[in-house]
């Protein structure tokens, strides 16, 4: 290109990225330019239900990522991916464990029947996922590299034409096609997984000095010495000075790796797309691991200028080796023993001399935590194989009218093998300790085919878009599952079932089947691309729901100004795009297990006699014969902005949602003779504030850097329940009440308010009539003053709901290099810690954390009670210990931090390539958490002792030919 001097300056442009200048100079050379992807670009076209749209047409909430943040961290799952990055959506890892899942909640909880299912465990339920047009699918399934977009729909106009699917909201992965150019590429990378931090137990003196605290706690006037406090076989270890960090012999760091190959082709009548690869990972607990293989094929042909089909199919398989947790039974274990004997064979009962008299003394708590890793100990396997094919044809008879038909299938088998001997964790304590064995096989199937005629017009200042479908899916499930004990021969394992006690055997299986048929119609309303109208009404029908009641209609309506395109804004440059919108929509809910509206009866044997005979019963969960829809109306009232150019550019929501006749599994009581039903018993309010906003800090020739920042504040509580009265739960109140004016997943109890200290209950406090409070003991809140505590001074916890959570993203690039930088922050939410107040050893006979504070005469604390010889948890003294649980669960996270090199495009060729990138990556590599408590524990995973969150340490490479 010839130019007037060396100091013109070249403009590029491209639609979807930054305007970039760039000098000539006096080099001769080629100039590279690389440009930022600019995700305020109006003409920007975003996938949203059942087609596209131009940015600047949008009147609901939709949220896009930018290409290449879903692969930016070294993860399995595609969502954990997305984790801070889309305001509103909230992600947390809900296992450490290999093929560990997420929890992914969309503007919070406001429905009570639990997971998609309806399975009644008050769980979240995630968002609708559509994967090139089609649901069936899941982001657990999707190769990472495979994914070419991620767009979220938030608020009800957005998600109104996918029904009540999408009343969680609606996640749309766009995977990657066939381009005119042929490519092929290499994403790999190969690390370490592991870093477990977790609290310590106690062991040296501090466990006996705990052990003495107790006898002096129970008999004030003792005076124990180190060696009076050990029993036998203790004091046998002792005197060796052989004392166990079970941690560090049973947490490992294991391998993780990942490799995809893919090509991309095509011309102007057909495109391929093709990719395969393999991910596997080496947990931190020995004998756990899981490998997955993915295989994706995108295949689009222009038959003519009137006809395109194509299709899309992917297969993925995974193998999954799983085993019984043993952190609880660390967290108990007494430290003084010999894991192995002299030969390198783990010893079973490690606390106990090995003599003569060595003999199993039937009790897990004393049984190693390394009992599992002895050979052919166990085997939990479990293999999934999932397979998705789905098709389309497209006929285009005039510009702008478009008739689409679209079938897809996803089949999905599963197989879960387990296998105990006599003397695992999971087995010590089952009857005679006998081995068992089982196998668990699921079969599902989903239909879905749809039909969509889209017409687009534009006259003058007015364009319009009309949209209309059907839609119908079925999904059907089989279950067959055999458990048995005392297996004759264990080289089986769950391979032979037969081999099992007759006696013992029992067969389960179950077959569900849901149909749903709806019709949705939409129209979309551009005038002068300023003022924009959107409406949207879809019929439901869903089997699952009573006759009478299963069809239903939802509606929706958008407004949008683009207020910069109106003559007023024109001399306001360092505007270029601000756009209002106000949204209202009503989406319904049908979350609840198939046939359980119905009255049936259920088949069972019982023993009359001698003699197996079968029996028919009604079944315990009675069905319900009006149930109905559950119903969700939400205001969403947002703003997009971009200034100066775009390099300031973000969007904020406001939105309030009310759901009445809530869904909810209720118990009976027992003089009914039944166990629960199905009712529509109460409301739920839910509302919060959301923003987004980029930056491009410094874009000059060599040097750049942006920065992304996220950020939800949202409420949410149960605003009406049966009678107005709270629900508390008979068997776990503190975990599974349901509370007015508090989230769904609350807690409930009695309030801590710390330990009584010596001469402080002068009031004489009581537990009830009988128990006087003495120090030592825990001090709850009387909440009516009446000096006695009982359950009614139970109330409100805390919820593990955050009262905000976001994400920053930093990124830094110079030349070839490229320093990225991501952080979360989860924040307001309590945890229920099981490992603080469920392994606080009160007797002293066990052991506990390290950390533990504890109250003596000499200690004065109100952090934990004195310990004593004897006691239990359940005694008067140690009222509302399961509050000590309840903890703050806030935290901030350096997520992911990634240090790449792209080599000079002049190298690349030298190895036949046209791009090669290398990097390192650190993932959950620091957090803090708020409460010194959990100083040493990833709040993230929700206080669960088991399966603790790892870190990954990565070297990878992309390349492109």
């Amino acid at each position: 290109m010839p130019v007037s001097s060396e100091n013109s300056v070249l403009v590029f442009s491209f639609v979807g990225f930054l305007q970039r200048e760039q000098k000539v100079g006096n080099d001769s050379a080629a100039i590279n330019i690389t440009m930022t992807y600019d995700n305020a670009d109006l003409d920007q076209v975003v996938v949203v239900g059942y087609g596209t749209s131009k940015r600047r047409d949008l009147t609901g909430s939709v949220y896009s990522i930018k290409p290449g943040m879903v692969t930016a961290t070294p993860v399995t799952n595609a969502a954990e991916a997305l984790q801070g990055r889309i305001p509103g959506l909230d992600i947390t890892r809900s296992s450490g464990a290999p093929g560990g899942g997420v929890n992914i909640q969309l503007r919070g909880n406001r429905t009570l029947s639990g997971t998609n299912n309806g399975d009644g465990t008050r769980e979240p339920s995630s968002p609708l996922v559509i994967i090139d047009g089609f649901q069936g699918g899941k982001l657990e399934d999707l190769n990472p590299n495979d994914i070419e977009s991620v767009e979220v729909l938030k608020d009800a106009s957005s998600t109104a034409i996918y029904g009540w699917m999408g009343a969680n909201g609606v996640i749309i992965v766009t995977t990657k096609r066939g381009k005119d150019r042929p490519k092929v590429s290499y994403a790999g990378y190969y690390g370490v997984n592991g870093f477990v931090n977790y609290p310590k137990n106690r062991t040296g003196q501090q466990f006996i000095d705990y052990r003495k605290d107790a006898i002096k706690g129970a008999t004030p006037t003792a005076t124990p010495t180190d060696e009076s406090v050990l029993d036998k076989n203790e004091l046998y270890f002792y005197k060796q000075n052989k004392w166990i960090d079970w941690q560090d012999l049973v947490l490992h760091n294991g391998l993780e790796q990942s490799h995809t190959v893919s090509i991309q082709s095509g011309g102007d009548k057909t495109k391929v797309y093709f990719g395969t690869g393999v991910y596997r990972e080496e947990g931190s607990l020995k004998g756990t691991d899981n490998t997955r293989y993915n295989a994706r094929l995108n295949y689009d042909q222009r038959v003519s200028n009137m006809f395109k089909t194509g299709f899309s199919a992917q297969l993925t398989y995974t193998n999954t080796n799983q085993r019984t947790d043993p952190m609880s039974q660390i967290s108990q274990m007494n430290p003084l023993g010999d894991p192995y004997d002299l030969n390198g064979n783990i010893r079973l009962w490690p606390g106990i001399i090995p003599d003569s008299n060595y003999k199993n003394p039937g009790n897990k708590n004393y049984m190693s935590p390394l009992t599992d890793e002895r050979p052919n100990a166990y085997k939990w396997n479990i293999i999934r194989g999932n397979i998705i094919a789905n098709g389309y044809v497209e006929f285009t008879p005039v510009t702008g009218l478009s008739i689409r038909s679209n079938f897809g299938t996803t089949l999905d088998y599963s197989r879960e093998g387990r296998y105990f001997d006599s003397v695992t964790l999971a087995n010590i304590g089952t009857p005679n300790n006998a081995s068992t064995a089982s196998t668990t096989n699921t079969f599902t199937r989903f239909y879905n085919w749809d039909n969509i005629i889209t017409y687009t017009r534009k006259f003058g200042e007015h364009n319009i878009t009309l949209t209309g479908l059907t839609s119908y899916t079925r999904n059907d499930i089989d279950l067959t599952g055999v458990t048995g004990l005392h297996l004759g021969n264990t080289n089986y394992q769950f391979y032979n079932l037969d081999g099992t006690s007759t006696g013992d055997r029992a067969i389960t299986s179950d077959y569900r089947r849901t149909n749903t048929f709806s019709y949705a119609g939409r129209l979309n309303y551009a005038l002068m691309g300023k003022y924009l109208f959107n409406a949207t009404l879809r019929a439901d029908g869903v089997s699952k729901l009573s006759p009478g009641n299963k069809w239903d209609y939802f509606p929706s309506v958008g407004l949008g100004w683009n207020i910069h395109q109106e003559e007023f804004m024109k001399d306001v440059y360092f505007v270029n795009n601000l756009k209002l919108r106000a949204t209202y929509g009503v989406a319904g809910n049908a979350s609840l297990r198939t046939y359980e509206t119905q009255v049936n009866l259920l088949n069972a044997n019982n023993i009359i006699g001698s003699q197996g005979v079968p029996v028919i019963y009604p079944n315990p969960n009675y069905g319900n014969l009006n149930l109905g829809w559950e119903k969700s109306s939400t205001v969403n009232v947002g703003l997009d902005f971009a200034l100066f150019k775009s390099r300031l550019y973000g969007t904020l929501d406001l939105y309030k949602t009310t759901t009445k006749d809530i869904l909810y599994n209720r118990p009976l009581p027992p003089t009914s003779g039944l166990e629960k039903q199905w009712q529509n018993i109460g409301e739920s309010m839910n509302r919060g504030v959301e923003l987004a906003i980029s930056s491009l800090n410094v874009n000059q020739r060599d040097f750049k850097w942006t920065t992304t920042v996220t950020f939800t504040a949202a409420q949410e509580k149960l605003t009406h329940l049966l009678n107005d009265q709270d629900i508390i739960d008979a068997a776990k109140p503190e975990t599974n009440s349901l509370l007015i004016g508090h989230p769904v997943k609350s807690w409930y109890g009695y309030t801590k308010l710390g330990i009584w200290q010596t001469d402080e209950n002068k009031d004489g406090v009581k537990f009830g009539t009988n128990y006087t409070y003495v120090p030592g003991d825990i001090k709850v809140k009387d909440k009516n003053d009446d000096k006695t505590i009982d359950v009614t001074d139970r109330e409100f916890q805390g919820a593990d709901v955050p009262k905000w959570f976001g994400g920053l993203q930093n990124t830094f690039s110079y030349k070839g290099i490229e320093l990225s930088i991501y952080a979360i922050a989860r924040w307001g939410n309590t945890i229920n810690a099981e490992f603080i107040a469920g392994r606080y050893n009160i007797d002293g006979t066990g052991n506990g954390l390290a950390m533990y504070n504890y109250w003596t005469p000499s200690n004065p604390t109100n952090e934990f009670p004195m310990p004593k010889s004897g006691a239990s948890l359940g005694n008067s003294g140690y009222t509302g210990y399961y509050s000590m649980n309840f903890i703050d669960g806030s935290f901030v996270k350096l997520k992911t931090a990634t240090l790449a090199y792209t080599l000079p495009s002049q190298i690349s060729r030298k190895v036949y390539s046209d791009k090669v990138k290398v990097y390192i990556t650190g993932n959950n590599i620091f957090t803090k958490a708020k409460s010194k408590y959990l100083k040493n524990y990833d709040p993230e995973r929700g206080g669960s002792e088991n399966s603790p969150i790892t870190r990954q340490f990565v070297f990878g490479a992309n390349v492109d030919f």
